[in-house]
């Protein structure tokens, strides 16, 4: 063959290899995983922090029932105790004693008085009037010293607790003066105690008696108690700026005392609310969304509103409808309307429905 002719069918064969259309890229498939948007009844709740302390009304106050000094004390703050156990000793003050004497002198003199006027009568010399005035006196005389000995023990008394308990206070130390019907000790009842947890204003006037509560204990292992709120204090504590709930602890609570809590309170419960698993939702700047897989296996971005946290869901109050199905993982690498493929469930586990091929 001429090498013209070879030439001339090389460069027909090239220019024909040139002339053949180029297929284009296939567009890219993402691989996912979903998950059905569903329904849940959810508790918006509020978290409070506070203490256990015992019910006021079940407190019993030790009182000094005459102007005293304290003896002796015979137990310390947080001791438990037994009904009839001896708590504080109180000894008449100075004032009391010198009562004491008064009262004592007064009770003899009145009592020689009657005597005297007892003889004058039988002689004549005094009246039936004046022995009767004479008798009552001495009658008044004498019961007002043995009310005085018997309040005072004559001059001793050792005050013991009403019931079984434990020491709240001692607000008095020994040596000190204590004015009749001054308190001396007091002693709570761990069978009526108090949780008092701190409340954010708003949250207060949201809060109505009767609302569940969960109180857990802030040390390791603290016990849970599940109960109601009894009552709101809606004054506000100048220091915390707080208000309160009040619950009133079930008997027997595994709580001590001054125990630090904290409490789950359930403001209001949401039925039939959507939901999400927590991964479906990404941002963009402050704006939450998800991607929503379509019957194409198309993802659509959708902005959405969230409400309520719930840990592993988030509420979806608007954005998509039940049964959407949307990404939770490898949504942070889709954009809008990019083709999809739902990833194969792992071993042992049940695969999600599968989005149709595009």
């Amino acid at each position: 063959m001429k090498p013209w002719i070879t030439v001339a069918i090389s460069v027909a064969l090239g220019v024909a290899a040139c002339s053949q259309p180029v297929s284009p890229p296939a567009d890219p498939v993402a691989t996912v995983r979903t998950a059905p948007v569903s329904t849940r009844s959810l508790d918006e709740t509020v978290t409070a922090y506070g203490q256990v302390e015992f019910d006021p009304a079940a407190v019993r106050t030790l009182t000094a029932t005459f102007e005293a000094q304290v003896g002796q004390i015979h137990v310390a703050v947080g001791e438990a105790v037994s009904a009839g156990q001896p708590i504080v000793s109180l000894i008449a003050s100075p004032t009391t004693a010198l009562d004491l004497d008064r009262l004592t002198r007064d009770a003899a003199v009145a009592a020689a008085e009657q005597a005297r006027l007892q003889r004058l009568r039988t002689d004549g010399l005094a009246s039936d009037a004046e022995v009767a005035t004479a008798t009552a006196a001495a009658a008044t005389a004498r019961q007002a010293s043995a009310n005085l000995r018997r309040l005072t023990g004559g001059g001793r008394i050792t005050l013991t607790a009403p019931a079984a308990g434990v020491v709240d206070s001692l607000p008095a130390s020994p040596g000190a003066l204590v004015a009749a019907g001054g308190p001396v000790a007091g002693l709570g009842s761990t069978r009526q105690m108090n949780a008092r947890l701190g409340l954010e204003v708003e949250d207060a006037q949201r809060l109505e008696p009767g609302a569940p509560i969960r109180l857990t204990g802030l040390h390791e292992s603290g016990s849970l108690v599940e109960t109601r709120v009894a009552s709101i204090d809606r004054r506000v504590d100048p220091t915390t700026r707080l208000a309160a709930a009040l619950v009133a602890l079930p008997p027997g609570s595994p709580v001590l005392p001054g125990e630090a809590l904290k409490g789950e309170i359930v403001l209001a419960t949401r039925a039939d609310a959507l939901v999400v698993p927590r991964a479906a939702v990404l941002y963009e700047g402050d704006q939450p969304l998800v991607f929503v897989i379509d019957r194409a296996g198309v993802a659509r971005r959708r902005p959405v509103t969230i409400g309520l946290d719930q840990g592993d869901v988030i509420q979806i109050i608007a954005g998509v409808t039940v049964n959407d199905r949307v990404v939770v993982e490898g949504g942070a690498a889709l954009s809008d309307r990019m083709k999809t493929r739902e990833a194969a469930a792992a071993p042992g586990a049940t695969a999600p429905a599968q989005s149709p091929a595009p």
